[in-house]
């Protein structure tokens, strides 16, 4: 073979051989940069959604994040769903009155849920209390607010539209996102909670924005005393037409066994301690001031002076008045805390309103809030309370 040949040939190969290699390159080298992995998922989470009762089927629309809107009927759970706000309507039924709308927020692997419940009627409807002329004033346990959801959202809500009353000091406030809910159906009202109770059931204030009674201030007092006052008091400080009144917001330590002792952490020391505290405060710094002791104070008014939690009131009749003292003298049936029995939700008024108390147009009562449900109170302590609010009405 010619050495010309052998060139040829020697080139041929050559060139063969770059060929591959850049072949080679261009497939193997070039699918190694192109990723081969499974894309991330798009996070998501979940939605939630039961109307009751169930026999009804309700209704619903759902707006999503999207920008679309979701109907359906009935109990439905969306997994997958995207992140983002998601507002809930739920729609007419003949004769039945529909739950309140509600947004939530839909966080990645979170999930929300949007429960509510289709009413016959106003079941509050007849227990009206409040009127343009007086000052009311309701404190109330919501226990472990709200205790289903959604649902003692909207009856607490429809309960206070009824009720009509300016003031309401609330204990057992536990779900702010909830009591928010509870705050924006409530148009013409403003809600502020405290923060700093144990086991988060806070004390909390609902009051009218619109009427006559303009606020001040709202803050707690006694924080340092966390023995006497696991949940600090709360203050309130406003006018009623003008006239100056104080609100003070309790919830004293619950239990016992209805004897005073040595010990300073047995409850019904606790609770007489809390006692002294809040008499030597107001002395101090109400002195010939309006004010008004409320709250579930945990105890009975009419226990005997040796083991009575509160006889630093009651010595001093001069200074200190239970407005609810015939409540807790009379029938078990009109007691606040009925599952007990007991009357433990008080409200204590100084001087300064003796006289307005003892007007025909004052009044106090324990609100038979249960009485307008099919089930009665099991209906009412399921989906409300255990228990039922004290209200005193009056002008200052």
């Amino acid at each position: 073979m010619s050495r010309r040949l052998l060139d040829v040939c020697g080139s041929l190969g050559a060139a063969i051989v770059l060929l591959s290699l850049s072949l080679f390159f261009m497939t193997g080298c070039g699918e190694k940069s192109v990723s081969t992995t499974t894309p991330p998922p798009i996070p998501a989470g979940r939605v939630v959604i039961d109307g009751e009762p169930d026999s009804l089927d309700p209704p619903w629309s759902l707006a999503r994040p999207d920008g679309t809107t979701l109907e359906g009927r009935g109990d439905t759970t969306l997994a997958g769903a995207g992140l983002g706000e998601y507002v809930i309507t739920w729609q007419p039924v003949p004769e039945w009155t529909a739950p309140f709308s509600r947004r939530r927020e839909l966080a990645a692997g979170g999930e929300i849920l949007f429960d509510g419940i289709y009413t016959h009627e106003n079941p509050f409807q007849g227990l009206e209390f409040g009127t343009d002329a007086t000052l009311e004033v309701v404190t109330w346990n919501i226990e472990h607010f709200p205790k289903s959801n959604a649902v003692t959202v909207d009856l607490v809500a429809r309960a206070i539209m009824t009720l009509g009353v300016d003031i309401l000091a609330l204990q057992e406030i536990e779900n702010p996102d909830y009591f928010q809910d509870l705050d924006d159906k409530l148009a013409g009202w403003t809600g502020v909670r405290a923060n700093s109770s144990s086991y988060n059931i806070n004390l909390a204030y609902l009051y009218r924005n619109d009427g006559d009674w303009v606020v001040d201030s709202v803050a707690e007092i006694l924080t340092g005393y966390s023995r006497e006052f696991p949940r600090p008091p709360y203050v309130m400080e406003g006018r009623f037409k003008g006239v100056s009144v104080v609100v003070i917001n309790n919830h004293f330590k619950c239990c016992g066994d209805n004897f005073l002792d040595g010990d300073p952490w047995d409850e019904e020391v606790r609770r007489r301690d809390a006692s002294l505290l809040l008499d030597q405060y107001v002395r101090t710094n109400y002195a010939g001031r309006k004010v008004i002791v409320v709250g579930d104070l945990n105890d009975s008014l009419t226990d005997s002076p040796a083991s009575n939690v509160f006889q630093v009131f009651l010595d001093d009749p001069a200074t200190w008045k239970f407005v609810d003292m015939e409540i807790a003298e009379g029938p078990s049936t009109g007691w606040s805390f009925p599952g007990w029995p007991s009357h433990l939700d008080h409200l204590l008024i100084t001087a300064p309103l003796f006289s307005a108390f003892s007007e025909p147009a004052a009044t106090v009562e324990v609100l038979p809030l249960y009485q307008g449900f099919p089930g009665g109170w099991s209906e009412y302590d399921r989906n409300m309370s255990d228990h039922l609010p004290v209200a005193l009405k009056l002008v200052p």
